[in-house]
């Protein structure tokens, strides 16, 4: 008879393997949740930080552009030169505003500033060089349906021969810049209260005129026209000065970061 091999059990030396137990699920998906919540929030916070670092960027880039361009308008206000015109009637108004209209209204003559408040001013000017005399409108305004600051600062412009035809017309307002802070009316007070979200008290940049304007001995003009006395010939430079916060606040502080930024032009007119 042969040998009978014996019965061998191969569950024998096996390591039983189990699965994972309800209450190690329920902590590793509190330890998932909590590194998941540190990431998002991160996230959200660089993304927060991301909007204010761009909005402080695109604020004072947009505010340094609208000044610049005041500032090369101002240098072109007034055509032709005052040396090279008609000596016995030179101006469009007399020192007593009396207005000339016969020069007034020439389509080719710019007569510099015509009207001018510490929240707008209207003028005259040769904007290319080619001898087309433009209308440029500046004004400050709160943002439509409001009576509140942040403001925006404004500029149209339209042809003298568009103004002549109607000087009741209204420029389409191409170039603005949102966030003003500062609505001076020229005697320490602001003219548009200021509403703020976030943190902070931001009412001491409010009474900074947005314009300024001042004669050959540097005294202030607070405002003038084409028509009045003093009439707008005797301001011989113009100022204008933003105090600019970015449309979002720190996340960190919750309070806006607010930048002034100043231009003065002397008019050669």
């Amino acid at each position: 008879m042969g040998q009978t091999k014996p019965i061998t059990n191969h569950n024998d030396g096996r390591i039983r393997q189990r699965g994972f137990s309800a209450m190690e699920m329920l902590i590793t998906l509190a330890l998932l949740t909590i590194v998941l919540g540190v990431v998002v929030k991160g996230i959200i916070e660089l993304q927060a930080r991301n909007f204010n670092e761009n909005g402080k960027v695109d604020a004072v880039q947009e505010t340094r552009d609208f000044i610049d361009q005041m500032t090369r308008d101002i240098h072109g206000t007034g055509y032709p030169p005052p040396a090279v015109m008609n000596q016995s009637n030179p101006k469009c108004a007399d020192a007593l505003g009396n207005l000339n209209a016969a020069v007034r209204n020439l389509p080719n003559v710019a007569c510099g500033i015509v009207a001018f408040s510490t929240t707008s001013v209207t003028y005259e000017a040769d904007l290319d060089g080619l001898g087309t005399v433009s209308v440029v409108y500046l004004k400050l305004v709160p943002p439509t349906g409001t009576t509140n600051c942040p403001c925006q600062l404004q500029r149209g412009t339209v042809t003298k021969a568009q103004w002549i035809a109607n000087n009741s017309i209204v420029p389409a307002y191409f170039t603005t810049v949102n966030g003003i802070l500062n609505s001076g009316n020229g005697a320490g007070a602001a003219t548009y209260s200021l509403s703020m979200a976030g943190h902070g008290n931001y009412t001491s940049y409010g009474p900074a005129d947005a314009f300024d304007a001042y004669d050959a001995n540097s005294s202030l003009i607070t405002a003038c026209s084409l028509t009045t006395v003093p009439d707008c010939s005797q301001v011989r430079s113009l100022q204008i000065t933003a105090n600019v916060a970015p449309p979002y606040y720190d996340p960190t502080t919750e309070m806006f970061t607010v930048y002034s930024i100043t231009s003065k032009a002397r008019i050669n007119f």
